[in-house]
C-alpha cells in the first residue's frame, strides 16, 4: 500500500463561523464610492478635548459619529428590504463593528453591534468602541450545535434571516463600519472595498500628511463608502459621501 502522506483534522467551529459570515455577503449587490477627506481639524479638536476635559476620545469615535449623523439625514440609507417588496425604515442605525478576538489558539473575526450610532454622542461611541476592542468570546453549546448542522440547513436559516428585516437587524445590524487608521506610505492612500451584507458600509483607511499651498500640514484620510444597490442607487451614495465630508468639516465636540 502507498505511504499515507496526509492528515485529516476536523474543520473547527471557528472556521465554519468565519466562512458562513463571508457567505452572507453574497446576499447584497454593493456599489462603492472612494474618496478622501481632510481630518486635520478633527485631530486638533480631539487633542484639545483630551487636554481640557481629561476624557478619552479618539478620532475613530468622531468619524463614527459623523457617519451616524450622515446616515440620519437619509433614512433610506439604513432601511432593510422585506418580503413583498416592503421597505423597513428604522429609527436607529445599528452598526456591525468587526473586531479580532481569540478563542484558544484560533483567531476569529467577530463583531459588536453598536446600536443607535445616529443618536449617540461621540463620547458614547468611544465607550462602545472600547467595549468592542475588549471583547472576549467562548463558543456556546448552541453555537457548536448550529455550526455542526449540514450547510443546507444553515443556509435555510440565513435565507430566512436575510428576508426578515427585524431578525437581520438584530443579528447583524443594518449598517457596517470598520477601520484601520494609521499613517500611510507614499502618495497613495489605502482604500479597500469591504464586503458586507448591510445597506450601507464605511471603511476608514490610512491617512497621509500633505503640505497645502499655504505651507500648512494637513491629514488626508481615505474612505470607502458602499451601498446596497437593491435598496438605492448611486445618487444616494453620492449624497452620503458629500454629507459625510460636510459632517467632518463642521464637527464639534
Amino acid at each position: 500500500m502507498p505511504e499515507k502522506k496526509y492528515t485529516v483534522v476536523p474543520f473547527s467551529t471557528e472556521k465554519i463561523m468565519s466562512a458562513d459570515g463571508a457567505l452572507l455577503n453574497k446576499y447584497v449587490e454593493l456599489i462603492n464610492c472612494l474618496f478622501e477627506v481632510d481630518i486635520t481639524a478633527i485631530r486638533q479638536k480631539v487633542k484639545e478635548a483630551r487636554n481640557q476635559t481629561k476624557q478619552e476620545i479618539s478620532v475613530l469615535a468622531c468619524l463614527l459619529y459623523c457617519y451616524g449623523q450622515t446616515l440620519h439625514k437619509f433614512k433610506e440609507s439604513y432601511a432593510l428590504r422585506g418580503k413583498g417588496n416592503k421597505l423597513f425604515l428604522f429609527d436607529e442605525a445599528d452598526a456591525f463593528f468587526p473586531v479580532d478576538i481569540r478563542i484558544g489558539e484560533e483567531k476569529l473575526l467577530w463583531c459588536k453591534i453598536i446600536k443607535g450610532i445616529n443618536v449617540k454622542s461621540a463620547y458614547e461611541l468611544e465607550q462602545e468602541i472600547r467595549a468592542a476592542k475588549a471583547m472576549t468570546k467562548e463558543i456556546t453549546k448552541a453555537e457548536q450545535f448550529f455550526f455542526s448542522l449540514p450547510y443546507f440547513v444553515r443556509k435555510w436559516y440565513y435565507n430566512y434571516m436575510m428576508g426578515n428585516p427585524l431578525v437581520r437587524k438584530g443579528y447583524g445590524g443594518n449598517v457596517y463600519f470598520t477601520s484601520m487608521i494609521h499613517r500611510g506610505n507614499g502618495d497613495s492612500l489605502l482604500k479597500i472595498v469591504p464586503q458586507h451584507f448591510h445597506t450601507t458600509g464605511m471603511f476608514v483607511g490610512t491617512y497621509k500628511q500633505i503640505t497645502n499651498s499655504d505651507g500648512k500640514e494637513a491629514s488626508i484620510l481615505g474612505i470607502t463608502l458602499s451601498l446596497d444597490h437593491i435598496i438605492s442607487d448611486a445618487d444616494l451614495l453620492a449624497k452620503l459621501a458629500r454629507e459625510f465630508v460636510n459632517q467632518v468639516d463642521h464637527f464639534t465636540l
